[in-house]
């Protein structure tokens, strides 16, 4: 049993696959969402402090949960109601960044790139950020470059253009906004078992030896 997130658009009477976002039944079936070109996956708290002026909205008039029901379910080892991961690479319920790429698909786990590190993706260099520390809540930061490298220094971690890494910012700012090659690679941050059962030709990246 494959368990992931199927959403229901009620409009068109379609149903979503939030792992591969295709329509896999309905009006629309064979068809693909539309990803937006910047999301960010953080807590309330965290948000509100950075856009206080930030519009909730809410579901059937709620706009506050007193507790949250997926605590239970991040606290456990297992899956959606028992699923595990049938690749045993990595552990059922490994915190994972997924991505495609050039027609290939891509995983790395949160603990591999901890505070950045470089991964070597066909000919190019892809890197990743996550601060120590943070909760599994903190969206991954990916980014690519036609050219130039990243590089790591002692206040941060740059690009060749000299961009310098801006985790507030989600990107890398160039000194006086000059142009920079880097862009984001869209990704999803969730789980192994989810991941691999949906996605079972997936390659498992290392970060390259000079940014561990």
């Amino acid at each position: 049993m494959h368990v992931a997130l199927v959403m229901r658009d009620k409009e068109t009477d379609t149903y979503w696959s939030i792992m591969t976002g295709d329509a896999i039944a309905g009006n629309l079936k064979g068809t693909r969402l539309e990803e937006l070109p910047l999301g960010e996956k953080t807590q309330w708290k965290d948000w509100v402090d950075r856009h206080p002026d930030t519009d909730v909205l809410s579901v059937d008039g709620r706009e506050h949960i007193e507790s949250n029901p997926y605590d239970n379910y991040f606290a456990s080892d297992s899956g959606f109601r028992g699923t595990s991961a049938k690749d045993g690479r990595l552990d059922t319920k490994d915190p994972i960044y997924s991505f495609h790429l050039d027609g290939k698909t891509y995983a790395v786990p949160f603990t591999a790139y901890e505070d950045g590190a470089l991964f070597r993706v066909g000919e190019r260099d892809v890197f990743l950020y996550r601060p120590k520390g943070v909760a599994v809540y903190y969206s991954t930061l990916a980014f690519q470059a036609a050219e130039g490298e990243f590089v790591r220094r002692a206040n941060g971690w740059y690009h060749g253009s000299g961009a310098r890494l801006d985790p507030e910012g989600q990107g890398f700012a160039a000194p006086g906004g000059a142009p920079t090659s880097v862009s984001r690679i869209d990704g999803f941050d969730t789980f192994w078992y989810m991941w691999s059962l949906t996605n079972p030709a997936t390659e498992i990246l290392e970060p390259l030896a000079s940014t561990r």
